[in-house]
């Protein structure tokens, strides 16, 4: 009894600390159970099945299964468990504490024996009627079922003491079983005395639930449900202690049927976020070789997107190295701050407009009186390597905080740095909070360490940064940073660990975190001995005596420590994320009771993902970009009865300025078509000033604000011998353009270190022999990049699109029959 008492103190901390991916809350499990296994439907909206709790073996290989086997381990949870018992029976009022009992006595057969739930059906209810239910529970209590049995009918007799006679319970006839009826259809429990389901307690609601129920369990050799077995082979586990299981399709579509007055923007909200595509929710615990472990998986309906789309990189030795070995906590993930404001956005727009129209009109008002883009000048220039971790300080005060961002436009960022500076000392220099910022350099950087006082106090942390050539660094202390910066680059850092390199060993994950158990284990007895003494004094004061077990040495615990590890797999129909370790309480990344990782694991699973999202924004708005060329040259097209040259040419067909130029007064952009002199080339020092206004159509959206700044473009043309734009200074006819102009190609992506000044007259030269070089786009995720055709539509091409493919489209009179996606 020891055991089994003391192990459901920890499965009552696990249910707390869990959720639905969850802790293997029977710790250890027992083997499975056959009557259990055929209690599960073949199909249903949820399942949930526990394994019980088995009595640990001192002798086990399993370090987790040993520690909870150790003297001072049982006796510290058999005195918890004792005392939440006592706690919650003398905490009722005195007619309701043999209810109280009632409840306990049940809780503790269903959270240690093997059970099952399934609910089946669901509707919602409706003006005619209530909600129709099918659900069943099904428990193997074994030698405990008289037990059970008696609990079960002493709260069903206090429940139902004063109902009319029409509420009573009734024997179903053939059975053991009572049956009451209820609004939603009939209330069936009781045990099961046949020879085979002896020892097993049942529980149905709804019609016909009780005899389907019954028919499952009574096939010996019931095959498994193909929704269970996927989820058991998608989710191995040596010994399961836990299975969970959502069918999220269905209740996507129980959700949309529920009567809300906004139901559209509840369409526009799954279908924006990407929650549309989820059909499963399935979590799978239970104890590894070593520890215990749990997995919660999302599938889709093909590949994730929106929110949950995965991010271009996973996370890899350079991510890992820059986590000291020795960290106490860490997380690795992407984040793009740019892509998260975007989607965001994108959402906010689906479901209200105007709420978004206000933010964008305050983004504006912010980019003027500031003077620079949050957006594109901040956001824009970080990501999407994002590493948080803390290190144990040697003098047990703080731990050692740091924060790594990854830098994609140093230049910019190290101006708008200069600015805020600047500014930040500027607007504290008559405060009453003073803010000086030290600049301190070491081995060729320079930290910036930001010193916080008032007229009465001096604040005693000093943030500092640091701007690398490829990160920006944030500490808690300029000493934290120098012992960031003097770390060997060639340490393998957290990478290094045997835990993490099993975690990450089936590819790169698109997250990782980690918790030093020893940390945690230290930190909760250390909390536990701080708050004890003050609870007690709290409950005595409402004439409580009460008496919190001792914790149990720590020698009993640290031989068994291992470091928790979470990552999260991007897998082509949908996200993985799993936690491994040996330590139930002490969770790698959020899955249990670690408050420093739930938060960043959660955003894990969303904000890596915008990333995808940010890229579909910008390839939306690119082929918009593309569409209001190609008209532009349609417009042109029937105003001269020609195609649009290749350039503006001087008399004798020297090209001066690019075709851009020639298509601003089909754009809206008369005003600077007249203030290029046509008559000049494009970097004359009249036109040359005119280059920095390049309209938005030309841009991109994921290019580098510098070239932006620069008015370099990517919106090119297919030049040469051969193609429609031949030669510089005229234009082919329509008729001429035989293979149709659905067909051929007038405007393509070109590589971003291709990008030329949008006015001049350069575009991309077509080689027979290479057709593809010098176009695509490989900062978009599968090498896509977009083409523009002569009839108008717009499209977006494969990087590994066949030569000939290309070259047959680019050519207006090959004469070859072309199929594309």
């Amino acid at each position: 009894m020891v055991s089994i008492a003391g192990s459901l103190g920890i499965v009552l901390l696990s249910i707390f600390g869990s959720g639905l991916a969850g802790l293997p809350i029977s710790v250890p499990p027992l083997p499975p159970h056959p009557i259990i296994e055929r209690a599960a439907p073949d199909a249903c909206l949820v399942y949930v099945s526990l394994a019980g709790l088995a009595v640990p073996a001192t002798d086990s290989k399993n370090l987790t299964e040993r520690m909870l086997a150790g003297e001072e381990i049982q006796e510290f949870l058999a005195a918890f468990a004792a005392q939440a018992r006592w706690i919650a029976v003398s905490a009722s009022p005195e007619r309701q504490r043999a209810l109280a009992e009632t409840v306990i006595a049940v809780a503790e057969v269903l959270l240690t024996r093997p059970l099952a739930l399934a609910v089946e059906q669901f509707t919602p209810p409706t003006p005619q009627g209530p909600p129709t239910i099918v659900a069943s529970v099904v428990i193997h209590a074994g030698d405990r079922i008289d037990s059970l049995e008696l609990a079960m009918n002493s709260l069903a007799d206090i429940v139902l003491a004063d109902a009319p006679a029409e509420l009573r319970p009734v024997s179903i006839p053939g059975s053991t079983c009572r049956q009451v009826a209820t609004p939603v259809g009939p209330l069936s429990w009781g045990p099961l005395v046949s020879a085979e389901l002896k020892g097993t307690y049942v529980m149905t609601l709804g019609p016909d639930a009780f005899q389907s129920l019954m028919a499952r369990l009574g096939k010996g050799k019931r095959s498994v449900p193909a929704w269970k077995g996927d989820l058991e082979k998608r989710i191995p586990v040596a010994r399961r202690s836990t299975l969970t299981y959502v069918d999220a399709r269905a209740v996507m579509q129980t959700v949309r049927e529920l009567p809300a007055p906004d139901q559209d923007k509840v369409e526009a909200f799954l279908d924006a976020s990407g929650l549309s595509g989820l059909v499963t929710l399935g979590a799978v615990s239970g104890m590894t070789t070593e520890g215990v472990s749990g997995a919660l998986w999302l599938g889709f309906d093909g590949t994730p997107t929106g929110l949950f789309a995965a991010p271009a990189s996973g996370i890899g030795t350079k991510q890992l190295r820059r986590i000291p070995s020795d960290a106490i906590m860490a997380q690795t993930w992407s984040l793009d701050l740019s892509a998260m404001l975007a989607t965001v956005l994108d959402i906010v727009s689906a479901v209200e407009p105007q709420a978004a129209a206000e933010f964008r009109e305050n983004l504006a008002q912010f980019r003027a009186a500031a003077g620079f883009d949050i957006d594109t000048q901040v956001l824009k220039t970080l990501g999407p390597d994002w590493t948080l971790f803390a290190t144990q300080s040697p003098g047990g005060m703080l731990p050692g905080i740091g924060i790594i961002a990854g830098v994609r436009d140093r230049d910019l960022l190290a101006t708008i740095h200069k600015v805020l500076l600047t500014r930040l000392r500027a607007a504290t220099a008559n405060g009453d909070v003073q803010l000086a910022v030290r600049e301190i350099p070491y081995r060729k950087q320079t930290l910036f360490c930001l010193e916080i006082a008032t007229d009465e106090f001096v604040f005693p942390i000093e943030p500092t940064w640091c701007l690398t050539d490829d990160s920006l660094i944030v500490t808690i202390s300029p000493q934290f940073m120098k012992t960031q910066l003097a770390c060997d680059p060639e340490d393998d850092g957290l990478g290094g660990l045997p835990e993490v390199q099993q975690a990450v060993h089936a590819g790169e994950p698109s997250f990782v975190a980690t918790v030093d158990s020893a940390w945690s284990v230290g930190s909760f007895c250390s909390l536990y001995e701080v708050v004890s003494p003050f609870v007690r004094g709290l409950l005595r004061k409402e004439g409580i005596e009460i008496d919190l077990p001792q914790l149990p040495a720590l020698s009993a615990v640290s031989p068994f420590l291992r470091t928790n590890v979470t990552v999260i797999r991007h897998e082509g129909d949908g996200i993985l994320m799993e936690t491994t370790g040996t330590i139930p309480l002490v969770g790698g990344g959020g899955m249990v009771v670690s408050p420093s990782s739930s938060a960043p694991v959660l955003l894990s699973l969303l904000l890596p993902a915008v990333q995808s999202a940010r890229e579909a924004a910008n390839r939306a708005a690119m082929m918009n970009n593309f569409r209001q060329v190609t008209i532009a040259m349609l417009l042109s097209t029937e105003a001269s009865g020609r195609l649009p040259s290749q350039a503006i040419c001087d008399d004798e067909g020297k090209p001066l300025l690019s075709w851009r130029v020639a298509m601003l007064p089909y754009l809206g952009e008369d005003e600077l078509f007249k203030e290029f002199r046509l008559d000049e080339p494009w970097d004359s020092e009249h036109n040359q000033k005119l280059v920095g206004r390049m309209p938005s159509v030309f841009s991109s959206p994921d290019a580098k604000a510098e070239d932006t700044r620069n008015g370099l473009t990517t919106v090119q043309l297919i030049t040469g011998s051969g193609t429609v734009f031949a030669t510089p200074s005229e234009g082919l006819s329509i008729d001429e353009v035989q293979d149709g102009t659905s067909h051929t190609v007038a405007l393509v992506e070109a590589l971003p270190e291709r990008a030329v000044p949008w006015a001049k007259p350069a575009d991309i030269a077509f080689d027979p022999e290479q057709p593809v070089a010098g176009v695509g786009n490989p900062r978009r995720q599968g090498g896509l990049f977009i083409v523009g055709f002569l009839d108008g539509h717009v499209q977006t091409l494969t990087a590994d699109i066949p030569a000939d493919t290309f070259k047959a489209i680019v050519t207006p009179s090959g004469g070859e029959a072309v199929e594309l996606p």
